[in-house]
Parts: C-alpha cells; sequence; structure tokens
C-alpha cells in the first residue's frame, strides 16, 4: 500500500489525540517511524514501522509488568487499529 507523508502525518495527529484520552505522551525517536509512548503509570511502548500501516508495538521493560500495564497495552493497540481504520480502511498490526 502506497503512503505518503501526509498520510502518516494525519495517523500521528489523531494517534497522538487518542492517546490524550489516556493521558499518554507520544515522543519522536530520532529514527524515521520510530515512537516511544509513555503511560501515566510510566510504562514505556516502543512503536514502529517498516511499511505503513504494519505498527508493531513493543512493550519496553522498565519496570514490573502490571495489571494496569496490560489494561495500556489494549488501549493503545485500539487506538492504533482505530486510525489506521480511518486513514486506510484495513488493518494490520504485528504484535511482537
Amino acid at each position: 500500500m502506497e503512503t505518503t507523508a501526509n498520510t502518516i502525518s494525519e495517523f500521528e495527529k489523531l494517534f497522538r489525540q487518542k492517546l490524550q484520552l489516556n493521558n499518554c505522551k507520544l515522543r519522536k525517536k530520532r529514527q524515521e517511524n520510530n515512537y516511544e509512548i509513555t503511560t501515566p503509570a510510566k510504562d514505556i511502548f516502543l512503536m514502529y514501522w517498516c511499511e505503513f500501516p504494519e505498527i508493531n508495538l513493543i512493550y519496553q521493560p522498565v519496570g514490573i509488568r502490571t495489571q494496569q500495564t496490560a489494561v495500556y497495552e489494549r488501549a493503545i493497540r485500539s487506538h492504533i487499529n482505530s486510525c489506521v481504520s480511518s486513514l486506510q480502511g484495513s488493518i494490520m498490526i504485528t504484535s511482537q
């Protein structure tokens, strides 16, 4: 699927808005298509893709993974699905 910078920019904008609902922060990393998501519980998730919209989300083990971590992870994955669906009409998320 062909993507443009506008599509990725629109995804990032929508995704940031959805993350704000859960008080999560999105930070773009230096490497292209790499982001860090921080939850209020200080959990960190890394999100990246080689070919948009095949998005990978990885939990970064920086402490003890709690039940709340799983709640945030489900919410983040749901937000990714929602944003990709609204932009592309198809979802392809790879979990690791």
